[in-house]
């Protein structure tokens, strides 16, 4: 057995402090301008803190349409080679969000056909950047040119809102070059 060492009197506890005032009264004993500035800081950190939460956590927001984040415009339009029946035209594709490129139809059937060559359907449109589409339009002698001003052909993009499709409305220095185009496909 084991006895505790002479003089070693643990029985009597010190609390250290005890003849401190409580948080309370030393509160109330500071001066009001102090007491004020105080509450004011306080009130400002936890105003600024409830600011800073709300800013991080409110909801990101919602998805602009992909056609309305999304232009197109020709940039070139090349001439037929030869007997050839299409010749190649060039789009500057330009994104504000995020889109992803689908593809490209015509509203015209019995008019134009065009061919995707560059890029595949399934590439992403960043914005900031421009891409460069290129197709090919193979001409039906047959069919009626479409009116000038009105959209030629539609980029189809989609993004996590749905698919939608962005007009493509040539200028009339375009027009011009288009019925170039159609005119040298069709001399036979």
């Amino acid at each position: 057995m084991v006895s505790p060492p002479e003089g070693g009197d643990r029985d009597a506890v010190e609390v250290l402090g005890a003849d401190r005032p409580l948080l309370g009264d030393r509160w109330r004993a500071l001066p009001r301008r102090v007491r004020r500035t105080a509450a004011a800081a306080t009130c400002a950190a936890v105003f600024a803190a409830l600011l800073g939460y709300l800013a991080a956590h409110r909801p990101p927001p919602p998805l602009p349409h992909p056609a309305a984040t999304t232009t197109v415009r020709i940039t070139h339009v090349g001439l037929p080679v030869g007997l050839d029946q299409d010749f190649p035209v060039t789009l500057r594709a330009e994104a504000a969000s995020r889109v992803t490129y689908w593809g490209m139809r015509d509203r015209y059937e019995g008019q134009f056909v065009f061919l995707s060559v560059v890029p595949v359907p399934g590439i992403e449109l960043r914005p900031g950047r421009v891409h460069a589409l290129h197709t090919r339009f193979i001409v039906f002698c047959h069919g009626r040119r479409p009116p000038r001003g009105t959209p030629l052909l539609y980029v189809l993009v989609r993004n996590a809102r749905g698919q939608e499709s962005t007009p493509v409305v040539p200028t009339g220095a375009q027009s011009d070059s288009l019925d170039r185009a159609v005119r040298k496909a069709c001399a036979d």
